[in-house]
């Protein structure tokens, strides 16, 4: 239990200091950049979202389900020597034709050629930035919690010192932001092969015979993996595709895209608490699945989110004038009304991801590629009928439509093939909850004693959610079973 206790710290923390770091930079950001500047940072870094898919093949949804196939160490090194081998050789051929592509892609993504160059420096950043995500991934599915911190933490604190070193330096711009993510990738992939390759080094003074690559393996992985692309693709557009859409489609078109993702971003705060879940207890419940006490520890873990994903997500929504005060500039203010859109489609996205727990003890992917294929489809109908009409709203009305589709639909094939009996009933009412209280931020101009009251609400909840959670023992399954 002990060890369980220190890896929910360990990844609190590390996911804490993300979190931070993500609000230290968009006053910097928001600082130098104008709303149709930030939207080409952020349409590019949705791009590069999309690429990834490709050079990943698969691979970091299909570990998940196989790492664990055989536990010796021949599996592991041959495993691990085989997926890098295998993305190394596809990343090299994807980021030359990005190159070569530069001038296509800048049109596609921006409606403009100017962007060209940053093309290149994208190009290097999906090589490296994947191969450090699957270095995460392997680290994930070890256990291996300090170490997946140390590495995960790295770019991300070298990053925000490279930017605010090039703003104080007043050297801040467009080019300047994918320049230092080039360097920070660089130098951070060099961080995480050096501890792959010592974890490699323990797994070869283990065995006799190493084997570094094995086809019957990479099939085994594409098989799953590749079936995970299109329903990974149909995610990515459920949660950024609306940039590109508002981009098109919107009366203000890039100045309505840097609005819309700020306000999204900071909803996005939410998912500190869904990072938390799938780091620490999804390892656990792929070795525990088949154990009696699996299914009543899915529904434990469930109730828990659905209570105290509901209470964060209430908290940013209500504290999000407080945030843009503190943080952002005032250019971008009128964002703090659409915060609730981004809460509550990454609030679904985590109900979602712990209702998926079953196809994945299941072995059957194509149940959740299916799902998020639907909620795609009707997340794209949605912009395209409601963007030209109502702007950012139509977009954040579209997508908690699609995710709420996708949680109904595999909660009802879910209990059918490995039945749980989620309440869903709560999700319903948890989001009533959080579609009320944005209506605050609509009704009252804020004035400082309204942080005063909500700080007062804050710990009044607090209090009540940890009573709650001590009398019905909701975070056990996480941190014991195992001793």
């Amino acid at each position: 239990m002990k060890e369980y206790i220190e890896k929910i710290l360990h990844y609190t923390a590390g996911n804490l200091l993300q979190k931070v770091i993500l609000l230290a930079l968009l006053p910097v950001f928001t600082h130098f950049l104008a709303p149709q500047e930030y939207a080409v940072y952020t349409n590019i870094v949705v791009f590069i979202s999309f690429a990834s898919l490709l050079y990943f093949l698969g691979f970091q949804q299909a570990i998940f389900s196989y790492f664990y196939h055989k536990k010796t160490p021949e599996y592991h090194y041959t495993l691990i020597s085989s997926i890098f081998l295998t993305i190394t050789g596809i990343g090299i051929v994807l980021s030359l034709l990005i190159v070569i592509l530069r001038v296509e892609l800048s049109q596609l993504i921006l409606r403009s050629p100017d962007y060209t160059h940053i093309m290149i420096w994208v190009s290097v950043i999906l090589f490296f930035d994947v191969i450090y995500g699957m270095v995460l991934s392997i680290l994930n599915m070890m256990e291996r919690s300090k170490q997946y911190i140390l590495v995960g933490n790295f770019k991300h604190i070298l990053l925000l010192i490279l930017l605010v070193v090039a703003a104080i330096a007043s050297r801040f711009s467009l080019d300047t932001i994918f320049i230092l993510m080039t360097i920070s990738s660089a130098l951070a992939v060099l961080v995480a092969i050096g501890v792959m390759g010592s974890i490699m080094k323990d797994f070869a003074d283990q065995i006799t015979e190493k084997r570094i690559f094995s086809f019957p393996i990479v099939k085994k992985l594409l098989s799953f993996g590749l079936i995970m692309i299109p329903g990974t693709f149909a995610m990515l557009i459920l949660k950024v595709s609306d940039r590109y859409m508002i981009t098109y489609l919107s009366v203000h078109s890039l100045y309505d895209v840097g609005i819309y993702a700020i306000g999204y971003r900071i909803g996005m705060i939410i998912t500190f608490l869904n990072s938390i879940v799938s780091l620490v207890y999804f390892p656990y419940v792929m070795r525990v699945a088949d154990c009696s006490h699996a299914k009543e520890s899915f529904k434990k873990v469930f109730n828990a989110y659905v209570i105290f994903g509901g209470i964060v997500g209430f908290f940013v929504i209500l504290f999000s004038p407080e945030i843009f005060k503190i943080f952002i500039n005032k250019s971008y203010h009128e964002a703090i009304k659409i915060v609730f859109f981004g809460v509550i489609s990454n609030y679904l996205y985590g109900i979602f991801n712990i209702i998926n727990l079953s196809f994945y003890v299941k072995k059957r992917a194509g149940n959740i590629a299916l799902a998020v294929g639907l909620g795609a489809i009707l997340n794209i109908v949605l912009n395209f009928i409601l963007i030209p009409k109502y702007g950012i709203y139509g977009a954040g009305i579209a997508s908690i439509l699609a995710f709420g589709l996708i949680v109904i639909f595999n909660f009802i094939i879910a209990e059918k093939i490995y039945p749980i009996s989620y309440k869903i009933g709560y999700v319903v009412f948890s989001i009533v909850i959080l579609i009320s209280i944005s209506s605050i931020n609509f009704i009252l101009d804020y004035q400082v004693y309204h942080t005063f009251i909500k700080v007062l609400f804050l710990i009044i909840i607090a209090i009540i959610a940890v009573k709650y959670a001590k009398q019905n023992k909701l975070f056990n399954e996480i941190c014991q079973k195992i001793k």
